[in-house]
């Protein structure tokens, strides 16, 4: 199957862009979005910018869980190259940056809250 959007079957007029072009190891939509969100930081990351307003840096790194910051700063990188965050310098020097949820990062938040409803669900104490 070419990489393409063809699996997608949205008829809204404002859809969301799909990430840049990249090499996945399948064509099943599923594994795609795992090769992309297929790790234990990338979605928290997601969560708390888009539940708990975390914006920079050291407001990601001050989350509960203690991602490593040489991980923290692979992974914002990375979301902002899929095109789930944009970056916005706040500070001049040293220059420091911003990081915002894009419409297709917005697009996230029904899965995540499924995420959390199964967790509560299923694996809480």
């Amino acid at each position: 199957m070419p990489k393409t959007r063809d699996h997608q079957t949205s008829t809204k007029a404002t859809v969301a862009p799909s990430p840049p072009m990249r090499a996945f190891r399948s064509s099943c939509p599923i594994a795609r979005t795992l090769d992309l969100f297929g790790d234990k930081w990338t979605l928290v990351i997601m969560r708390d910018a888009l539940f708990f307003d975390c914006r920079t840096f050291a407001d990601f790194a001050n989350c509960s869980e203690k991602i490593p910051t040489n991980l923290l700063a692979e992974r914002l990188k990375r979301l902002v190259l899929i095109g789930m965050l944009e970056k916005f310098p706040y500070q001049a020097k040293p220059v420091r940056y911003e990081y915002r949820p894009t419409p297709l990062g917005h697009s996230l938040q029904p899965v995540l809250k499924e995420i959390l409803k199964f967790g509560q669900t299923h694996l809480s104490s």
